[in-house]
C-alpha cells in the first residue's frame, strides 16, 4: 500500500508495483499470498462475529454509560475495519491488481486507515479513563459524564479523519507499464525528491500518532494504575488485575510495533533481501490487522476463570464486562 509512481519508467516499476517480484521466488511469493488470504479470512470471520456481538450488546442491550460508549466506538471501528477484508482478499487473489476503480481505491484504503487510527485512539482513551477513575476518583465522579464521553468520542473520530485525510488525495490508480495492470497506491508526487519527502512525512506522522503517543500514554496510565493498586491493602494480594494490565500493554505493543517498524526501516533506508522484505512486510500487516478481532477477547475474557466462564453465554460475559456497576478486570474500585 505504501508505493508511488513517477514519469520515469524504472522509478515507476520499482515503486508502483506492490512488490518488486522479479527477484522473489514465485513459489515463496504465492505461498505468502495464500497465507495472507487464509489469515485475512480468519480475521474477517472472527472480527465480524466478535465485534458484531459487542455492538449488539453495547448498542442495543445495555444502558448507555461512559464505559459502554468507549467499547461501542472501539467495536464499530474494528467492525468497519474488518468489513474491508473481503476486498483485500480479492485484491490478493488477483495478484494485488485493483479491479474496483479509483473511487473505491480512495474510499476503501482511507476508511481502512481511519478505522485503524480510531481503534487505537479508543484503546488509548480507555486507559486514560481507567487511570483517571482510580487516581482522581472524586474528580472523575463529578465530571465523568456521558455527554463528555460523547464529545471526546467525536473529537477522536474527527482528529483521526484529519490525520488520515491525505490518503484521499494521494491514493490513485496507477498502471504498471510492464504488466498493464492497475494498482491502488499512494502517489505522493511526480518527482523523486518530493515523493520521498511526503512519503517519509506520512510514515513519521503515522508512527507518532498511531503508535508512539498512544503506547506511551497507555504505559503511563497503567503504571500509575499499578502503583495505586499496590498501595491498596484490599487489592494488593490480587494478581488478576496486574495480569490483565500486562496483557493489554503487551498486546498493543506486539500487534502494532512490527507494523510501524517495517515502515520506519523504509524511512531509514535499511536495505533487505527482497524476499525477506516481502515476507516481513506481509507478516507485520497480518499481526497489526489481527488486533481488530482480538480486542473483544482481551477485554472480555483475559483474567477470568475460564472453566467457570466456559459455561456462561458470550452475551452475558460481554454485558458483565461493560457493566460499570460490576467488578471487572480493568475497572477496579480502589479504596
Amino acid at each position: 500500500m505504501e508505493n508511488s509512481t513517477s514519469p520515469d519508467d524504472d522509478y515507476r516499476t520499482e515503486h508502483t508495483n506492490p512488490e518488486n517480484t522479479e527477484d522473489i521466488d514465485p513459489t515463496i511469493l504465492h505461498t505468502v499470498r495464500y497465507f495472507n488470504i487464509i489469515f485475512y479470512s480468519i480475521i474477517f470471520i472472527l472480527g465480524i462475529t466478535g465485534n458484531g456481538l459487542v455492538i449488539w450488546i453495547a448498542g442495543f442491550k445495555m444502558k448507555k454509560t461512559v464505559t459502554v460508549l468507549w467499547f461501542l466506538n472501539l467495536a464499530i471501528a474494528d467492525f468497519v475495519f474488518d468489513i474491508i477484508f473481503p476486498i483485500q482478499i480479492t485484491e490478493l487473489i488477483m495478484d494485488e491488481h485493483w479491479p474496483f476503480g479509483q473511487t473505491m481505491c480512495k474510499v476503501v484504503f482511507t476508511v481502512l486507515m481511519l478505522n485503524m487510527s480510531v481503534s487505537i485512539g479508543f484503546l488509548m482513551i480507555i486507559s486514560v479513563d481507567r487511570c483517571t477513575s482510580v487516581m482522581c476518583p472524586v474528580w472523575s465522579k463529578n465530571h465523568r459524564s456521558f455527554r463528555l464521553a460523547l464529545i471526546i468520542s467525536a473529537i477522536i473520530w474527527v482528529s483521526c479523519f484529519i490525520l488520515t485525510s491525505p490518503y484521499i488525495v494521494f491514493l490513485k490508480l496507477d498502471k504498471d507499464p510492464k504488466s498493464g495492470l492497475s494498482y491502488c497506491t499512494p502517489i505522493y508526487a511526480d518527482d523523486d525528491d518530493t515523493y520521498e519527502m511526503r512519503h517519509q512525512a506520512m510514515i513519521i506522522v503515522s508512527f507518532v500518532s498511531m503508535f508512539l503517543i498512544p503506547f506511551l500514554i497507555i504505559v503511563i496510565c497503567y503504571s500509575l494504575f499499578i502503583f495505586r493498586l499496590r498501595r491498596s491493602t484490599s487489592l494488593s494480594r490480587s494478581t488478576r488485575p496486574l495480569k490483565v494490565i500486562i496483557t493489554i500493554v503487551l498486546c498493543f505493543f506486539c500487534f502494532w510495533f512490527p507494523f510501524h517498524m517495517m515502515q520506519l526501516l523504509e524511512v531509514l533506508n535499511v536495505k533487505m533481501n527482497p524476499t525477506t522484505d516481502m515476507i516481513l512486510s506481509h507478516l507485520s500487516y497480518c499481526i497489526g490487522f489481527f488486533n481488530s478481532c482480538i480486542n473483544p477477547i482481551i477485554y472480555a475474557f483475559v483474567g477470568r476463570d475460564f472453566k467457570k466462564r466456559l459455561f456462561r453465554s458470550i452475551p452475558f460475559l460481554l454485558e458483565k464486562t461493560f457493566n460499570e456497576k460490576d467488578e471487572s478486570d480493568i475497572d477496579i474500585q480502589v479504596s
